[in-house]
């Protein structure tokens, strides 16, 4: 019995010492893993800069799996495949087709049915501060094709006549649509939020992990955190000087900003800028810039246009963005700054 106790005991000690051997081993091995990725270096993104939707586009890709410039010549293909669809002004485009058709019926395929019905939708729900229906007026101002003047009061007065949301029609069956009362169609205000949605979705399809974003024109979609973890820092632009009015903080969603200074012209010491009052036919007044922040980027595009034209009607813009999602900065005239309190949450505190 002796000897086996001591036999025993041996086993014993062997055995520790190899368990503690072992320990030493995964620490080991915990901490080779934990320097490599401490000293991992940073994702690399592919940039790439082009001209597509009107304005100036930025996309930003970072991917380990894919190759992140052909992810992002992808995108950019699309955004120019929009460009051309959505442009009321290109006899190419679908908008187009649909406004020279007179009144008919138009089939149109599901892409654009789904487009103009969100449209219509966010006119609804802004009480017409967003409408996808003023392409004459639009075209009156002279806005369209980048030489603006100053319509004349009648001229203006006429031309509103031929505007208005619910003079488009759904035939939800075949899927087409049509317009009434001589109405055009431009999907500005909407359709570069939509470009921007299917820019991510483009992205995802190549790498469920990939991040970066996509800009259009100051408008902004995430498509995934910087490194993997951190937030893009966005800076709002002072619709009055260089420097930015705010900084925000995304992980994710999308921000869109209207603002007078982006297309406007000056008379008689009047700013006269392209994001028209529905009601009056004038460019909208009382407001500077407005700002939000959603989920989605047809979210933020449309709602962006309508809280600038809402305005200083500040009341229904809390009460009825939040139930879209919609987390709203304006810069009133003479420099005011309103925000909502939701917007707060991607600001940093100092």
């Amino acid at each position: 019995m002796q000897k086996m106790r001591a036999s025993d005991r041996k086993n014993i000690s062997l055995l520790r010492k190899e368990v503690i051997i072992y320990m030493f081993i995964g620490i080991a091995g915990f901490l080779i893993i934990l320097l490599g990725f401490i000293l991992k270096p940073p994702q690399t993104y592919y940039k790439l800069k082009d001209v597509a939707l009107g304005t100036y586009v930025n996309i930003v890709i970072g991917s380990n799996k894919i190759n992140p410039e052909r992810i992002a010549k992808a995108i950019l293909d699309e955004l120019k495949r929009l460009t051309v669809k959505f442009d009321p002004r290109n006899p190419k485009s679908i908008i187009h087709k649909i406004n020279e058709a007179n009144g008919d019926w138009v089939s149109v395929d599901e892409e654009t049915f789904t487009l103009i019905k969100a449209s219509i939708r966010f006119a609804q729900i802004t009480d017409g501060a967003f409408d996808p229906t003023l392409g004459k007026l639009i075209e009156l101002w002279g806005f369209d094709v980048m030489k603006p003047h100053l319509p004349t009061d009648d001229e203006i007065k006429e031309t509103l006549k031929h505007s208005g949301y619910k003079n488009v029609l759904f035939d939800d069956k075949n899927m087409r649509v049509k317009l009434l009362n001589g109405i055009k169609l431009d999907l500005g205000g909407i359709a570069k939020g939509y470009a921007l949605e299917k820019a991510r979705q483009i992205a995802k399809s190549f790498d469920p992990d990939v991040t970066g974003f996509v800009e259009a024109g100051g408008d902004i979609r995430i498509i995934g955190p910087k490194f993997g973890r951190e937030p893009w820092v966005v800076a709002i632009k002072d619709p009055r000087k260089e420097e930015p009015t705010d900084f925000i903080y995304l992980l994710d969603g999308a921000v869109a900003t209207s603002g007078d200074y982006e297309r406007f012209f000056e008379m008689n010491g009047r700013r006269y800028h392209h994001i028209l009052d529905p009601k009056t036919g004038y460019p909208a007044r009382g407001t500077w810039s407005a700002t939000v922040i959603a989920e989605d980027a047809v979210t933020a595009d449309a709602l962006a246009t309508a809280a600038f034209v809402l305005g200083k009607d500040w009341r229904f813009v809390v009460l009825e963005f939040p139930k879209l999602r919609g987390h709203v900065m304006l810069v009133l005239e003479g420099g005011t700054i309103k925000k909502s309190d939701t917007f707060k949450l991607f600001e940093r505190e100092e």
